[in-house]
């Protein structure tokens, strides 16, 4: 008798990431649109970049180098879901650099972003989703920087001893589904980003009628101008350039005093509660500006709103940050060892603006600078005779102006919105909505920087690569968006939320949970391959009705496992989980 032989693969959540892309098209699209040269050898891109996906999603790693011995460890698993066989070498770190270099090339990557837009948009009845958010953030790079390269030195929030690349990336509210991305040099200023990505967004999903929704820095008139010319619409914050703090001010006195009332902006919650967080009030301005020997002219509306929680923040804030200032001040007055003497006004004054200006108080302080003079007698000493030594000291004294503080908390909260969208399509409430609402494209940048995709740092040196790498990544986000949607929407059309995802907390109940826990809940399923002689039987262990419940949530069918074998059905016991 022969004994039997056993290879073991782990599958976890591979089946349904595999089967989301054939939904999503990407396969299909990317073989259309990426024709293999004549002498490309091994699989097709399509094909080759899912499994990558799959490597991604599953590993939490996007490094090339270690694809290749992955792809060795599932290879009957992988041979059954894209339905013939093929080699590892497909999977070589030169290979796949092959690829991210096709992916830079910029006409086949609009090509292929348009047609997956809107297949996605018209698969999944987005059409009438018209909201576009738009960002940019920096990855930092350990490359070398050259003068017309992608890697250059920047302002950056993660770490400013290293060059960076910038990224500019489109979503589709409310999904945070990446619409368009592009990879500029990191010295690349925000302000002139926000056209271009405009005009790819509207090349690419065919619609017009967009809000586009962004920082303060798409605030600028040349900005809010093309959009409007377009027939889109915007929504920002404006900057203290672009409208400063004491015009903001005068035009809430000036509400006060016209006795009108301040409008309230309500939020609802998860578990069905509302609460009022802000109040405001709006007023309309026109524009005329000339555009290719046209005058236009367009109207819009500015939105002040107080933010209540912003509100309080800020006024606890404040009161720390002037007794600290007052304390800071008056110690420059201290005398011991290691203080310093001021010896000229200017110098004080030096002092005093570093502490004031580092804190935004310059308004609420009003300092008295006191020069004094001391004579100091010396006695004849070797050759120097006697004399008298003059030598001067400042003393600072500070007071809080009162009335500077009171308009400084008053304005604590406000912030100042403007937008071109009718009142009667875009109420004050869905203003202040929409744009706290921004957080789901930082979401996304998290996913590309973070843990899920590990973008940062990056070791890649080519700009072709970078780039191709970025585009690359942006293709991994949407089965994460779109797994994430699904659940999500299945979970409150059956009014109850999901437990059993937490392994040191099981009973916890979540109504929106993300792709990433649902992959690591998945973790434990593998497929057995056992050898009789030529029989070769395969067997899926590890699934049990809590994986059957989160793919009947995903609307995926269980066949997406049996097709590669018997299940053995595993117990689920919420006590191991």
């Amino acid at each position: 008798m022969i004994a039997p032989t056993h290879q073991i693969e782990h599958i976890g959540g591979i089946p349904y990431i595999f089967e989301t892309l054939k939904e999503l098209q990407i396969i299909r699209i990317l073989n259309e649109v990426y024709s293999p040269h004549r002498n490309w050898v091994g699989l097709p891109i399509g094909e080759t970049i899912a499994i990558w996906i799959c490597y991604c999603l599953t590993e939490n790693d996007h490094r090339m180098c270690p694809l290749e011995k992955w792809v060795t460890t599932k290879k009957n698993l992988l041979e059954k879901l894209i339905g013939f066989q093929f080699s590892p070498k497909c999977f070589t770190d030169d290979h796949l650099a092959r690829i991210l270099s096709l992916l830079h090339n910029n006409e086949l990557w609009n090509r292929f972003e348009s047609e997956l837009n809107r297949s996605t948009l018209r698969i999944y009845g987005l059409t009438d989703e018209n909201i576009v958010r738009l960002d940019m953030t920096t990855v930092n790079s350990n490359g070398i920087i050259d003068k017309n390269g992608l890697i250059q030195f920047g302002n950056s929030k993660d770490d400013a001893s290293l060059p960076q690349i910038k990224i500019v990336l489109s979503v589709l509210d409310v999904l945070g589904l990446p619409l368009t991305v592009s990879v500029v040099p990191g010295n690349c200023a925000d302000d002139p980003l926000y056209i271009p990505a405009m005009e790819k967004v509207k090349k690419s999903t065919g619609q017009s009628g967009l809000l586009f929704v962004g920082d303060c820095k798409m605030g600028a008139i040349a900005t809010r101008l093309y959009t409007t010319i377009n027939n889109d619409f915007y929504l920002c914050p404006l900057s203290e350039v672009s409208h400063p703090t004491q015009e903001i001010y005068s035009a809430i006195i000036a509400h006060q005093e016209s006795n009108l009332s301040f409008t309230q902006v309500s939020r609802s919650y998860y578990d069905g509660s509302d609460a009022i967080i802000a109040e405001g009030f709006e007023k309309k301005i026109s524009h005329s500006m000339e555009y290719e020997g046209k005058i236009i002219t367009w109207e819009e509306r500015l939105i002040y709103a107080k933010s209540f929680a912003h509100a309080n923040k800020f006024r606890l804030s404040l009161e720390e940050q002037v007794k600290k200032a007052f304390f800071e001040i008056n110690s420059m007055n201290k005398r011991g060892k290691g203080k310093k003497i001021y010896r000229t006004i200017e110098e004080a004054k030096e002092k005093v603006h570093a502490i004031l200006g580092d804190k935004g108080l310059t308004a609420v302080f009003e300092v008295e600078y006191i020069e004094h003079i001391s004579n100091t007698p010396k006695r004849k000493y070797g050759n120097n005779p006697a004399r008298i030594e003059q030598s001067t000291r400042i003393e600072v004294k500070p007071t809080i102006n009162l009335q500077a503080l009171q308009q400084a908390q008053e304005l604590s909260g406000w912030r100042v919105y403007v937008t071109n969208k009718p009142e009667n399509e875009l109420s004050m409430q869905d203003v202040v909505l929409t744009y706290r609402d921004q957080y789901i494209i930082e979401h996304q940048f998290h996913r590309l920087k973070g843990k899920a995709l590990s973008l940062a740092p990056m070791f890649i040196q080519r700009d072709d690569r970078i780039d191709g790498l970025v585009k690359f990544l942006t293709i991994v986000m949407r089965p994460l968006v779109i797994i994430e949607k699904k659940v999500r929407d299945s979970l409150k059309s059956r009014g109850q939320g999901l437990s059993g995802l937490f392994e040191y907390n099981p009973t916890k109940i979540v109504n929106n949970p993300k792709t990433e826990r649902i992959i690591e809940f998945f973790k434990e399923i593998y497929l057995l391959v056992s050898f009789y002689g030529e029989q070769v039987f395969y067997t899926i262990t590890g699934i049990n009705q809590k994986h059957r419940e989160i793919l009947n949530l995903m609307n995926v069918d269980i066949s997406v496992y049996t097709q590669l074998g018997s299940i053995q059905e595993s117990e689920f016991k919420i006590s191991e989980r």
